[in-house]
């Protein structure tokens, strides 16, 4: 069985990837996710990736509400709504909000507006069966059941953030050189948290292999129109 923990980055896509015993990690750069999901179908690993699958037409998804309410304030803010379907299509934010507002009833965050293009790639990927190797993940999740509180305080970017989030990990994964990862990956490319919300994933996808894994927002996971859960794993 082999683990791997995803996260978008300005250059693609940055893969934690390691055996089920989590003893050694690698990272790779991958401009797109059809071979890495072209795997799940032979069903010998765990994906977990850091981007909303099963997308809603008819309000905000259960599991967005239930992992705000997970993390608290302040980092309840790092879960944004995920966007409907049809707001997929949308060239610019102005159309993208007018979807939302359609089938959601409220506009979409821009931060939500900037990372589509990956929801789309993903989105056109996933099947209902693959769904059984990849699942949706969030970092601040990970951390904050590492953790056994609520969501951290420290923002990620900040050195103490990160000195926090590392130490929950290194509980958990083998260290590693997140300087050294990223120039090998190419610094323009990846951000240095690309890199920790990458293990946090991978971490997740033990959790999920081991059958550990919290599943939000409960045990009844609402599907979307295509089939999908709507859920977050931690």
């Amino acid at each position: 069985m082999q683990l791997f923990g995803v996260d978008g980055c300005r250059g693609g896509w940055v893969i934690a990837g390691s055996d089920a015993s989590l003893s050694r990690l690698t990272f790779t750069l991958a401009d797109d996710l059809a071979d890495l999901f072209g795997r799940a179908d032979a069903g010998d690993v765990r994906i977990a990736i850091d981007i909303p699958i099963g997308l809603s037409d008819d309000g905000p998804r259960a599991c967005d509400l239930a992992a705000r309410r997970l993390l608290g304030r302040p980092r309840a803010s790092s879960v944004f709504p995920a966007p409907c379907r049809s707001a997929l299509t949308a060239t610019t934010y102005r159309r993208a909000c007018a979807a939302s507002r359609r089938a959601l009833g409220v506009a979409l965050s821009i931060e939500c507006f900037n990372i589509v293009p990956k929801i789309r790639e993903v989105d056109a990927l996933m099947t209902p069966a693959r769904q059984a190797c990849v699942r949706e993940v969030h970092p601040e999740l990970v951390f904050a059941l590492l953790a056994g509180t609520g969501g951290l305080v420290a923002p990620k970017r900040t050195p103490d953030g990160e000195r926090l989030r590392r130490r929950l990990l290194a509980r958990v994964a083998p260290r590693f050189d997140v300087a050294a990862a990223r120039r090998r990956l190419g610094p323009s490319r990846v951000a240095r948290d690309d890199i920790i919300d990458a293990v946090a994933c991978l971490v997740a996808a033990g959790r999920i292999h081991r059958g550990e894994a919290r599943v939000l927002p409960g045990p009844e996971v609402p599907r979307d129109a295509r089939g999908l859960r709507m859920e977050i794993i931690a």
